[in-house]
């Protein structure tokens, strides 16, 4: 029973990374394709339309935390708080 409780929470974890991965694979392809087109823009002269771009892709840099940093309550189900606990060598 308990090697199936195991299993299934392992498979459980395995899932969610996954997701993690290929959320972060797009995140990531969003940016490169924001990088192309901004480049683009600046050597085509349009330097305004590029730093709009910009400023569209921190924006969505800026909403995607979670991507980039896991937030509290994502760390809290995954079970990785142990950076929460108290420290080697403090007085806790």
């Amino acid at each position: 029973m308990a090697e199936n409780l195991r299993a299934q929470s392992n498979q459980e974890q395995i899932d969610r990374l996954t997701r993690e991965l290929e959320e972060a694979e797009l995140f990531a392809q969003r940016l490169r394709a924001y990088i192309v087109a901004i480049r683009d823009e600046v050597a085509g002269g349009h330097a305004g339309r590029g730093l709009s771009m910009c400023n569209q892709a921190l924006t969505e840099i800026d909403s995607a935390t979670d991507v980039v940093a896991t937030s509290p309550q994502l760390k809290e189900r995954a079970g990785l708080d142990a950076d929460n606990g108290p420290h080697r060598g403090s007085a806790d």
